[in-house]
């Protein structure tokens, strides 16, 4: 039963992927997306609240979704990995995507999902006494705007096109610190 759940939440999703490559998502209506998902009306609210809802499910299925399935400390780099690897495989979605603004905008959603993961990884793996004075929802949300960064400049193809280039940039840079850049005098 929860497959079968899960498998009209992709559906839906998919189609509404599909309906951004070729249209703006302002013009995309609800009964679009379920013409083009083969259901009634009726179907996509069993499942997400609004078109801006099932937008906001496709960022965690893509970025989120894996990396939670690896959030152990040695395989976070590997979840990572694999939500960049969605990403390159849609690409054109995701600089489609981008263009959707304002108070429901793509960029939030990647945002406020890569601190939902960060949050969760540092809750768990975070040291008791590694920088005390900082806490976890601060350092998630610092280093989610890092990455959120990294996942519009890879959606754009900007310096970085492949998947595995990106995770080496990310991993390079998040064990690095600002001091590592400059020379001490």
């Amino acid at each position: 039963m929860e497959n079968r759940k899960e498998a009209m939440r992709i559906t839906l999703a998919e189609s509404l992927r599909t309906l951004m490559v070729r249209k703006l998502f302002e013009k995309i209506t609800i009964r679009q997306i379920c013409d083009e998902a083969g259901v009634i009306r009726a179907t996509f609210y069993n499942y997400f609240d609004d078109k801006y809802d099932c937008l906001q499910w496709i960022v965690y299925h893509d970025i989120t979704e894996n990396i939670l399935k690896s959030a152990a400390p040695e395989q976070f780099v590997e979840g990572l990995k694999e939500g960049f690897r969605t990403i390159e495989m849609q690409r054109d979605f995701y600089r489609i995507a981008y263009n959707v603004t304002g108070q429901n905008s793509f960029e939030d959603m990647v945002r406020g999902n890569l601190k939902k993961v960060l949050l969760e990884y540092f809750s768990r793996y975070r040291k008791e006494d590694y920088l005390p004075q900082y806490g976890n929802e601060l350092i998630a949300e610092y280093y989610a705007e890092g990455m959120a960064f990294a996942v519009r400049t890879f959606a754009w193809g900007r310096e970085i096109s492949s998947s595995s280039d990106m995770i080496r940039m990310i991993t390079d840079l998040m064990k690095s610190s600002f001091t590592d850049f400059t020379e001490e005098k």
